[in-house]
């Protein structure tokens, strides 16, 4: 396991989350480490979402040159 030491943390950052492991009767560091993982989960699991749509809408047009795709959903988002 790794660990870290967080430097120049805003004040406010920190109280919070001393405040939000005094409500759940943990550690700092517990909270630390529990709001970590699910911000690292929840990215992972937007990833794997999008995707899957992807995978989705290209299994769909099997057979199709991927750089045209991928030139229409970089246009379609500007």
């Amino acid at each position: 396991m790794a660990d870290l030491k967080v430097r120049q943390l805003d004040d406010s950052v920190a109280e919070s989350l001393k405040a939000r492991a005094g409500r759940k009767g943990v550690s700092l560091e517990e909270e630390v480490r529990t709001t970590l993982a699910a911000s690292v989960e929840a990215r992972r699991t937007a990833f794997l979402r999008r995707a899957g749509a992807i995978r989705k809408a290209i299994g769909a047009k099997a057979g199709t040159d991927s750089t045209r795709l991928i030139r229409q959903e970089r246009d379609a988002r500007g």
